[in-house]
């Protein structure tokens, strides 16, 4: 038997295709073939076709063997081929494949990138990484009010807020600290020092005082009253952002057991609920919140305690000039306990809510008691999470008659009802919470200290050498046994109460920075800023693209999304027609957007505006900075001609603009050297071509007498040693700056970002002239003030106000406490009352003057 040949998989059994094709053929005769066509014998022409198949097997083999496929592909024909743009030995073979399989456009190149909010500061290396935020980025938003159920049965169907509510059931422990803070021993010895010094009972006043300062949270009341919200949230709020990522990190921090501490910006009294809310949503434990005395009404002051609520006196002492030592020391230890066993808080370092929609200064004051207790050994570290929480519209009303000079509403039981009521009838629109990522307490402590002392360094020797023998100063030590009657808690010095304030600024810093702004106040912004005078639709579409777009260069999150057009038509629908008039002319479809020129609507618009603020905020200081130096016409004068500054005069009226805002704003972190952020600017102004740059040599503005008599006194000295005579002098050069006034779009610029600071330097202007008017004999605080505030709202009223937001009472009381910083009035108590006066009649007028001159060019 002959052998087979084998099945080469390359050609297949060509007799079997050639019988099937032979039995469909045209038969001999018949079909398509005509008469005379000669008989086709099929036979041979299959001998035919397998001999050429075997030949073309036997020359397959005889090249390439039993390979399936050719070693190389047949060389190409030459051709005259365009250079490449990268030479072929720098392209890999990857390269080349990834190239040929991977699409050019993928899912991931569609994705809508945000900025992610809240990272930590690079001054705290280690908590970056221990709370690494790579998969957090990836994660995007949910709304809470979304419920996460399915339906797959009647009773998630029908019964969806139960089954929510009860899946969210914990076994979270809250105890009961009151035993141990009544027989600590600093209240015992508080108690007893009162009781000398008075006949009263102060065992009975610390059990009152206890009682009426301690919660009574429970879970299971927080899982109701966070089962009732999932009802009554939706019907007043279109949702409740937060970043999945964000809480994510969030909730593997508090698994670790360690205290967290969670310190938003305050905004509305609704930040408590939220807060819960939230935590409780995620099964994340909720905290114990610090609020004030004045909320501790009838029925809302029960659940709020029932919540996590401990309630906090404003006023620590009742008696001016003489601490209560009962009260400050029980709430020390109050706190103090409750970190101990392990429990969560939850503070507002501002004090209390915004009244212009910008971030307060913090105070320390609970701080410095999380802060001992930690340098005390009672506690291994604790978790700090700064948190920003953002409404589109506000639900508390509006600031506006207070900023006006009226005095706040007390809080009570039918004033409570009344506002349920009207909130219950009114949509809010959207809230985004943004936690950022949390840090360790310890680890800022460490790296401060730390960085004192390297800047303290070690002691200079004769030469201003540092000397290589010399060792660096001790760390500052807290004394540990705290005296009972400081807020807080310990003799600790000027030191550690400047590191504790500087810890605060870079928790409120860090929660600014990572707010994120809604529609309501770029519309705002933009109407009070570029359009007072009105704008239409599409030219207002087009500014607030162009504002996005800036803010996410500065790594700012919007809580929006949708085309500019529609945007701006729901904000201002939002915001309502008294603040916003939104007109169609007749027979044209073009919309008109105007902002309501009446006083109080101009204050409440500047309250949602102030929140886009801290965006722009430094490029606005170096903006303003130069506007002064270069003496650039805010006015448009035909003919004004500008003037160069040097770069040294310009950073140097930055830093005192900000000097004089530094009750405004926070510019910087404390961690960073605000001359050197300010420099950056201003070199970002340079790049960008608003600025251009002249570099002078400096011997230049000597004359030539002046030059040898230098020479003269340094041959005389002999500073110089003989090895260096011989060395050519470094040249030094200054560099000076003039604005590009050829370029409008430039000149433009520096007026956008002048208008963002203006509002307040316009207040500080008039405060300054108050003070060289009217301040010529001491006056108590507030009679000065009302001066300065019938002031203001003269001006408007007369329409000499080039910005009518400058009325707002927040901005003259900060200008009078920066102006007591800059020792030109002095602010002091006499009993009850509280003074000013100048503090020198004779040396302050000349700096009044200055500050006069400054203000008045950049109030507009």
């Amino acid at each position: 038997m002959a052998a087979q040949t084998p099945a080469n998989p390359l050609t297949p059994d060509m007799q079997a295709v050639y019988a099937k094709w032979e039995g469909r053929g045209p038969k001999v005769g018949g079909g398509s073939l005509g008469k005379g066509s000669p008989a086709i014998k099929w036979d041979q022409v299959g001998q035919l076709a397998e001999k050429i198949t075997q030949e073309g097997r036997a020359k397959w083999r005889e090249r390439y063997g039993e390979s399936v496929g050719p070693l190389a592909h047949r060389r190409a024909r030459q051709r005259n081929r365009k250079p490449a743009a990268l030479p072929v030995e720098s392209v890999s073979t990857s390269v080349i494949a990834e190239f040929k399989s991977k699409p050019i456009i993928t899912p991931e190149s569609l994705m809508v990138t945000r900025p992610y909010m809240g990272k930590c500061c690079s001054c705290m290396p280690i908590s970056q990484v221990d709370f690494s935020t790579v998969e957090a980025v990836k994660m995007g938003f949910r709304n809470i009010l979304d419920l996460d159920i399915r339906g797959r049965n009647w009773k998630e169907k029908y019964f969806t807020n139960i089954v929510y509510g009860v899946r969210r059931r914990t076994n979270h422990i809250y105890p009961d600290v009151s035993s141990s803070v009544l027989h600590h021993p600093r209240v015992c010895e508080a108690i007893a020092q009162e009781d000398a010094e008075s006949k009263g009972s102060a065992t009975k006043r610390a059990h009152r005082i206890l009682q009426v300062m301690k919660s009574t949270i429970t879970g299971r009341f927080t899982g109701f009253v966070a089962w009732i919200l999932t009802k009554i949230l939706p019907s007043i709020l279109r949702a409740i952002l937060v970043h999945k990522g964000q809480v994510d990190v969030i909730k593997r921090a508090s698994e670790r057991g360690l205290p967290m501490i969670y310190l938003p910006l305050h905004r509305s009294h609704l930040d408590y609920v939220l807060m819960t809310f939230i935590l409780w949503h995620y099964k994340i434990k909720t905290p114990y919140v610090a609020a004030g005395i004045n909320l501790n009404i009838p029925v809302f002051g029960r659940i709020m305690k029932s919540l996590g609520g401990f309630f906090i006196r404003r006023k620590l002492d009742k008696k001016t000039g003489k601490k209560d030592v009962v009260y400050r020391s029980i709430l020390h230890i109050y706190i103090e306990e409750l970190l101990r066993s392990g429990q969560s808080m939850e503070f507002f370092l501002e004090g209390g809510r915004s009244r212009s929609g910008k971030s307060l200064t913090p105070k320390a004051g609970l701080l410095s008691i999380i802060k001992e207790t930690l340098c005390s050994g009672h506690l291994e570290d604790v978790y700090i999470v700064p948190v920003s929480i953002n409404y589109e519209k506000l639900m508390d009303g509006n600031y506006s008659t207070e900023q006006l000079g009226l005095p706040k509403k007390p809080e009570s039981f039918i004033g409570a009802i009344k506002a349920l009521l009207k909130v219950c009838r009114t949509q809010f629109g959207c809230v985004r919470v943004d936690f950022c990522q949390p840090f360790s307490l310890k680890e800022y402590l460490q790296n401060t200290q730390c960085n004192q002392l390297s800047v303290q360094g070690s002691e200079p020797n004769s030469d201003g050498e540092l000397s290589a023998d010399s060792e660096p100063s001790s760390p500052p030590v807290i004394w540990r046994h705290g005296s009972m009657s400081s807020l807080y808690g310990t003799d600790i010095g000027e030191e550690n109460r400047q590191l504790v304030k500087s810890l605060a600024e870079h928790i409120t810093y860090t929660s600014t920075q990572s707010t994120a702004l809604m529609s309501t106040n770029l519309l705002a912004f933009l109407l009070l800023k570029k359009h007072r005078q009105g704008v239409e639709g599409a030219q207002l579409a087009l500014d607030l693209d162009w504002l996005i777009s800036e803010l996410k260069v500065r790594q700012r999150d919007v809580g929006f999304t949708g085309k500019p057009e529609e945007v701006i038509q729901y904000a201002s629908a939002l915001l309502g027609e008294n603040l916003v008039t939104r007109t169609t002319e007749p027979g044209a479809s073009v919309e008109f957007y105007k902002p309501n020129v009446e006083l109080t609507a101009i204050v409440e618009l500047s309250y949602y505006s102030n929140a886009v603020l801290s965006a722009f905020i430094l490029e606005s200081v170096v903006s303003c900075a130069v506007i002064y130096c270069c003496d650039l016409s805010l006015d448009n004068i035909p003919g004004h001609m500008t003037c160069p500054a040097t770069r040294d005069e310009i950073l140097a009226t930055a830093v005192e603009i900000c000097q004089l805002l530094q009750y405004e704003f926070i510019f910087v972190s404390p961690c960073k050297q605000l001359e050197e952020v300010l420099a950056e600017e201003l070199d970002q102004m340079i790049s960008m071509e608003v600025l251009q740059v002249n570099e002078t040599l400096c011997e230049d503005q000597y004359t030539s007498y002046e030059k040898g008599w230098a020479q003269r006194l340094s041959s005389n000295m002999a500073w110089r040693d003989e090895d260096d005579e011989e060395e050519e002098e470094d040249l030094l050069f200054q560099q000076t700056c003039q604005v590009n006034v050829e370029r409008a779009d430039c000149v433009e610029k520096l007026k956008f970002f002048h208008q963002v600071l203006a509002p307040f330097l316009e207040s500080y202007y008039v405060t300054a002239c108050q003070i060289n008017k009217c301040l010529h004999a001491q006056l108590t605080e507030s009679e000065f003030l009302h001066h300065i505030h019938m002031e203001a709202k003269r001006r408007v009223f007369d329409n000499l106000a080039s910005n009518e937001e400058s009325v707002v009472l927040d901005s003259l009381k900060n200008a009078l406490k920066s102006f007591s910083d800059l020792k030109i009035i002095d602010i002091y108590c006499v009993g009850n009352m509280r003074m000013v006066e100048l503090h020198d009649h004779f040396e302050v007028k000349e700096k009044v003057y200055k500050y006069i001159e400054l203000l008045e060019v950049l109030k507009g």
